[in-house]
């Protein structure tokens, strides 16, 4: 059985955020337990740490040298509009940026950045427009980047839902390795965004193929983006492993999940419950 490494976002603990930093070794104390190999670092926790988040960043990098489980990859800063105003993208874009260096000062191996497009009617979807407003946007930060010495990968995005015919423009693979291809970046899947997109999995993934380097792995019913554990939506995960597998992926199986509503004497039955299915997916990747 092909056995792959697995990570995860430090939320499904339940220590307060009270102390940052207690929040963030507390987090990590709890992977190395239950059986976790590396971490899933989320750039909003620097917005916490105050002016002096380098040295924040360095204590955090200490922390993790110390207990045995690295943060090897991230996620950059998301939500703003591609093509919003001055106001809502400078203190974005600079957020961003300062992300970025945090990134490659905490050693993460890569940082997945959204292409930030929107879910429009598609009697109004206009290719080559969407394009060039990604590419405009994300092109500063591929550079900056690539400057400092940090891998980047771009996620697949999922729409939203309408009452109209509609699409969001990385949605498709074709759309998602046009954009990585012109950027010189790889690729993030998120197997819940492109459960909502209504892609069969080891097809997507085939297109994506060499290009993939990070995965979010969670489920959904294919509607909303639950992030819940896999098995417990509508994914069907024989066929997705059947997608790694063809591609020859052996990065880590990085889970995505929510975990707010989790009370806590659960937790850790929850975190053992994904350490197992981890395994279970594993072995579909050979099946």
């Amino acid at each position: 059985m092909k056995k792959l490494r697995i990570s995860s976002g430090i939320n499904l603990h339940s220590f307060p955020k009270d102390d940052i930093f207690e929040y963030i070794r507390q987090g990590l104390m709890f992977h190395k337990k239950v059986g976790f190999d590396a971490a899933d670092f989320s750039c909003r926790l620097i917005d916490l740490m105050g002016e002096n988040w380098q040295q924040g960043i360095d204590t955090v990098l200490q922390d993790s040298e110390k207990i045995g489980v690295r943060f090897e990859v991230c996620h950059l800063p998301f939500g703003v509009k591609i093509g919003g105003t001055e106001e809502e993208v400078a203190p974005f874009n600079a957020s961003v940026h300062r992300s970025i260096d945090a990134a490659k000062q905490l050693g993460v191996d890569f940082a997945v950045l959204h292409p930030n497009t929107t879910t429009v009617p598609r009697l109004s979807f206009d290719k080559q427009q969407q394009y060039d407003d990604v590419m405009a946007h994300l092109s500063p930060f591929a550079e900056h980047a690539a400057k400092i010495g940090l891998n980047i990968v771009v996620e697949n995005m999922r729409p939203v839902p309408q009452i109209f015919p509609f699409h969001r423009y990385c949605a498709e693979p074709e759309e998602l390795c046009t954009i990585a291809d012109a950027l010189g970046i790889g690729i993030c899947w998120d197997f819940g965004h492109a459960n909502i997109a209504g892609l069969r999995q080891s097809e997507a993934l085939t297109y994506v193929g060499s290009r993939l380097r990070m995965l979010h792995v969670n489920d959904n019913f294919a509607w909303d983006d639950n992030h819940v554990a896999p098995f417990m939506g509508k994914i069907d995960w024989a066929d997705a492993m059947k997608g790694l597998s063809i591609v020859g992926f052996d990065g880590l199986l990085n889970f995505e999940l929510s975990a707010a509503r989790i009370p806590d004497c659960a937790r850790e039955s929850f975190a053992n419950y994904v350490v197992n299915v981890a395994g279970e997916l594993c072995s579909l990747i050979d099946a």
